[in-house]
């Protein structure tokens, strides 16, 4: 198991992703079937990574992100400035 020192930062990265993904299938036409044949994993392994997306690899957040038309730069940049920003305002 991975060591993460910041445990509140990493889970405020991860609820970034969450957010990204329900907001990009709530706004989009995909259902789980379309979403599982982009990635080349079951519906149900959507399921769990949508619920779960600390365990997307990055390969399945890059196919998410083209299924969508979403720079996955843009995606990850903005769950890490999430992660900072709160972290900094607590230390302020």
């Amino acid at each position: 198991m991975t060591k993460i020192d910041h445990l509140e930062s990493y889970d405020r990265f991860v609820d970034a992703i969450k957010l990204n993904l329900i907001m990009w299938r709530r706004n989009g036409n995909q259902d789980l079937s379309d979403i599982s044949k982009k990635l080349a994993i079951s519906e149900r392994t959507v399921r769990r990574r949508f619920n779960n997306p600390g365990t997307l690899t990055l390969e399945e957040l890059y196919a998410w992100c083209e299924l969508y038309e979403k720079d996955p730069c843009e995606v990850l940049q903005g769950a890490f400035e999430t992660s900072r920003h709160s972290t900094n305002e607590k230390n302020d």
